[in-house]
């Protein structure tokens, strides 16, 4: 069994969203199979998980800069004398690639988006010394972990890197056990929605610009079109910034502004389709993959239609950028027809496959 140190920069315990989610359950089906120790910022919540943790990071975006937080990484490295040391997000390269070179272990990047690509899209001026430090940071990489076939395809050809340092490692889920007519009751009573109301379901963290735009869209572009049909769109999610509180501002009669829940699977039980009108960000959308693991069909823009959801079956029906009309035709469509997400999709995205999958890429680079 080997020894993994994991880096986790900021606050994935207690896990409540997608990203966090991704995260805690990669490393809990890793530790079936190795001894993992994760290395955390100092605002995570200890639980009764299969990995140990140490929460001694700065709760600080400063920390990548930190010489100090540099030492305690590798201090913890040298006690701890992994095999690998698996960065969540390239931005402690620096830390990571000293800690390996004073421990001979391997370095390992988990990506989760192409990081200086989504700042792009979303206007940062300093996006391109982003992907400088994330080019190199890869390329210094004994294996680079990345969500999408698409991200892997773009890193190998900007990043100069060699597919046989590439492993997909998608977004994973578990099946979940649902009673879809109980959860119906629980959010219909709770919002007082009339029996037999359709309901589109979007969720996500709130306060970041991606979910907060397509919140807009929802009310400015899709609900509008949507007027005199019979159903409800639930929105659901975190808004901690002031800068994004003017959404709980807006209003349409066919939406529901739900807030932050503690139920989340009430509400993707509850769903008929899972409505997903984000626009930039890049990346696999956590959020598809959990709402087509209860079984929901998906409405969405093609940016965000990744061809691996093809193992999906006929459940993702994808726009144009921008074409909300198209959009709404497509709800129409998913509301009429709902086949079963494919067992093929829980074999892809099933998280002890994946593991499975990553342990040989591992085995394979010890030969």
């Amino acid at each position: 069994m080997s020894k993994i140190l994991s880096i986790a920069w900021y606050k994935i315990l207690p896990a409540k969203y997608g990203g966090q989610k991704g995260i805690v359950l990669f490393t809990k089906y890793l530790a079936q199979f190795h001894q993992v120790l994760l290395l955390c910022s100092n605002n995570n919540q200890a639980e009764d998980l299969p990995f140990k943790i140490r929460p001694e990071l700065p709760n600080s975006k400063s920390q990548f800069l930190n010489p100090f937080c540099w030492r305690k990484i590798s201090k913890v490295a040298k006690e701890f004398q992994p095999s690998y040391i698996i960065l969540e997000h390239p931005y402690h390269g620096i830390a990571g690639y000293f800690a390996c070179k004073k421990t001979g272990a391997k370095l390992v990047v988990h990506s989760h988006n192409i990081e200086s690509q989504r700042f792009r899209s979303l206007g940062k001026w300093w996006w391109e010394l982003l992907a400088k430090y994330e080019r190199w940071v890869h390329r210094k990489a004994d294996l680079n972990l990345f969500k999408t076939e698409r991200d892997l395809e773009w890193a190998v050809e900007h990043f100069g890197l060699e597919h046989k340092q590439c492993v997909v490692v998608p977004y994973g889920t578990e099946q979940h056990p649902f009673d879809k007519k109980k959860s119906k009751e629980i959010v219909f009573t709770r919002h007082n929605i009339n029996e037999g109301t359709k309901i589109l379901l979007f969720a996500g963290t709130l306060d970041y610009e991606p979910n907060a735009k397509a919140v807009e869209i929802i009310f400015k572009e899709i609900a509008p079109r949507l007027n005199g049909d019979d159903l409800k769109i639930l929105i659901c999610g975190r808004n901690d910034l002031k800068k994004f509180q003017h959404l709980g501002q807006l209003t349409h009669s066919n939406v529901i502004y739900c807030g932050e829940v503690e139920d989340i699977e009430n509400y993707f039980a509850a769903a008929d389709v899972f409505l997903d009108p984000v626009e930039t960000g890049g990346g696999i959308q956590s959020k598809v993959v959990e709402a087509l693991s209860y079984n929901l069909n998906v409405v969405c823009f093609k940016d965000q239609a990744d061809k691996q959801f093809t193992t999906a079956g006929e459940k993702i029906f994808a726009s144009d950028q921008g074409d909300y009309g198209g959009m709404v035709k497509h709800i129409h469509r998913s509301l009429a027809e709902n086949p079963p997400t494919r067992s093929e999709f829980f074999e892809y995205y099933g998280w002890r496959n994946i593991i499975k999958r990553l342990n040989e890429k591992l085995t394979a680079g010890n030969d």
